[in-house]
């Protein structure tokens, strides 16, 4: 009888275990993907920051990859690039790693002070420099982290 009880007692203990064991990664689960969630969140802030602060005369430099916006500032009179390069959304500061445009669309990469980056496709009008819609982003991971300021 004594066998049969242990039998039994270890079949319910590894039960519980496994239920246990299937809570706590469900539970996991959740956690990541809420902190997944939070992060393109974010990183979707920082996009519409970029896109608000490209308003205006710092509209003119979509017109130009970010890598050379220096030298353009000379045919955007009244407007300066750094505007545009980071900012805080929340209490996260986010910076500026590229913009490529292209004939009506353009790409922007940027990256949150805790590393975390994402990329965006950006609707422009063909016929004025501004910003028509966002697309949703592409998360890319965490970079190296930046300075807060």
């Amino acid at each position: 009888m004594l066998p049969l009880a242990l039998t039994a007692s270890a079949v319910l203990l590894l039960g519980s275990a496994s239920l246990y064991t299937l809570s706590l990664q469900k539970r996991l689960r959740i956690h990541s993907s809420q902190h997944r969630e939070q992060g393109a969140d974010q990183l979707r802030s920082a996009a519409q920051a970029f896109a608000a602060a490209a308003r205006g005369p710092e509209a003119c430099f979509l017109r130009w990859p970010s890598i050379e916006w220096a030298s353009a500032a000379q045919d955007c009179s009244g407007s300066d690039p750094s505007r545009l390069s980071g900012g805080v959304v929340g209490e996260m500061a986010w910076s500026l790693l590229d913009w490529q445009p292209f004939t009506e669309s353009g790409q922007l990469k940027v990256q949150l002070a805790d590393g975390r980056t994402g990329s965006f496709r950006l609707s422009l009008d063909s016929l004025v420099p501004s910003i028509l819609g966002i697309s949703e982003v592409q998360l890319q991971g965490r970079g190296l982290h930046l300075e807060a300021e």
